[in-house]
């Protein structure tokens, strides 16, 4: 009985001393840094956040410059209202174009020349000014149904991608084209594109 017992006294110390080992062979092997965010970097051949950026920067700046938008202004004497649309991904690999939806919509949002509206929290909203109106919140603080505003146009576009390989070269452009629709009439006032084109280098063959 004493000896079952000092094997598994034995084994526990072990496996505690082993387990302790891996822990501490990690810790060894883990480095970890802050990076810039603002930093331009490429980690590895895909689709990544600086691309994004930079794609919204431009084509926000083209959009804002255009002729519909002092065309609407002599007319109507006030910002338009924007809404924007997801963006489509018709590449072949995963992209976050919800990043690339954010991204612009800062920019938009930023420059200080349209009004914009936040179609993605609509329903949430929705849900808020009815729960408002139900009678369970203060007369005087319930916000009132009908008094959203309309938007008067809609950004939406899409990220298509190619691909060309040779002799360990890869070479992959990525081009955004966005619309800008009147929604009452369904004129297309605006279309523009962005192209990002890198090269990667790899010394075995294959990707």
């Amino acid at each position: 009985m004493r000896t079952n017992v000092s094997k598994m006294k034995f084994w526990k110390v072990f496996a505690s001393f082993a387990l302790g080992l891996n822990l501490y062979s990690c810790a060894k092997n883990f480095e970890g840094t802050y990076s810039d965010p603002a930093k331009e970097e490429i980690v590895d051949d895909k689709w990544s956040e600086t691309d994004a950026h930079r794609v919204a920067n431009s084509l926000i700046k083209q959009v804002l410059t255009k002729p519909w938008l002092t065309s609407f202004e002599a007319v109507k004497k006030q910002k338009p209202i924007v809404i924007v649309d997801e963006i489509a991904n018709r590449t072949d690999e995963h992209i976050d174009t919800k990043a690339l939806t954010e991204a612009m919509t800062d920019e938009l949002i930023n420059a200080g020349k349209v009004r914009f509206v936040n179609g993605d929290k609509r329903k949430q909203i929705l849900d808020e000014i009815k729960y408002q109106n139900s009678g369970t919140t203060e007369a005087k603080t319930k916000k009132s149904m009908g008094k959203q505003i309309g938007a008067d146009f809609m950004l939406s576009g899409a990220i298509a991608s190619s691909v060309h390989t040779q002799d360990g070269l890869k070479t992959v452009t990525y081009q955004t084209t966005l619309t800008m629709t009147d929604l009452e009439t369904a004129e297309i006032v605006w279309s523009g594109k962005e192209e990002v084109k890198k090269r990667f280098k790899r010394s075995s063959a294959g990707w």
